[in-house]
């Protein structure tokens, strides 16, 4: 059993995210096999560039009003106690509303293949 109090934080991403974000690492996987776990606490606006999964990811709000996109079902908006399940290798993005922050616990499997900023979106 591994019991984690909290993990490290990280606000540098080389361009990967629009606005301001923080992820804190909880658990990173020793292998593909195994997800990786962490909180990602966006500001007001701030999302992630399009990217995709090879194992696909878990997102849970846990606060705040978030949002959610893909080329199919355009933005949708998200609040505390949805669940976002997003099937290996499809392309979207993730973020806070504009106004509001938000945290999501991510749940991965894969390395993330990172893609362009969401055009509409970038600031």
């Amino acid at each position: 059993m591994i019991v984690v109090t909290g993990g490290d934080r990280d606000s540098s991403y080389g361009g990967l995210f629009t606005g301001h974000v923080e992820l804190e690492m909880l658990h990173a996987a020793s292998g593909d096999q195994e997800p990786d776990t962490a909180l990602v606490h966006f500001h007001s606006g701030a999302v992630t560039n399009w990217h995709h999964h090879p194992g696909g990811q878990l997102l849970f709000v846990v606060s705040g009003e978030a949002r959610v996109g893909t080329s199919a079902d355009g933005a949708v908006a998200i609040n505390p106690g949805h669940l976002v399940v997003a099937p290996p290798g499809e392309a979207h993005w993730h973020g806070a509303m504009d106004g509001s922050d938000c945290t999501l616990l991510a749940v991965t499997w894969g390395t993330t293949c990172w893609h362009d900023a969401v055009p509409d979106l970038v600031h």
